[in-house]
């Protein structure tokens, strides 16, 4: 798939997220959320598996910001990282520092 289709298929995705949250079909929603971010942000969340800790700072930091896009996406992808089991399994220690030190702790 190219760029165009790529985000295509992501904003396809999150209208019909639209659409089952507002018949409270929460769980489709979440899911489908999250296959749109995926398809549209795959690039930051393979830097972040790669040990990007640039990257994975921002997305820490966007996911309070007032920004109500760029909060969605960084929770997501924060999401999505935490299920994952290869980011667990090798960069768990190096990222629970980065954000400790991003909180100040």
């Amino acid at each position: 798939m190219n760029k165009s289709q790529t985000l295509k298929l992501a904003r396809v995705l999150l209208d019909e997220a639209v659409t089952c949250a507002l018949r409270n079909d929460i769980d489709d929603a979440k899911h489908l959320s999250k296959l749109s971010v995926m398809h549209e942000f795959k690039h930051e969340y393979d830097q972040v598996i790669a040990g990007d800790a640039e990257v994975f700072t921002m997305l820490l930091k966007n996911q309070y910001s007032k920004n109500f896009k760029e909060k969605f996406i960084s929770r997501v992808l924060l999401d999505c990282l935490a299920d994952d089991e290869q980011f667990i399994k090798t960069f768990k220690e190096k990222f629970i520092h980065l954000h400790l030190d991003f909180e100040g702790y």
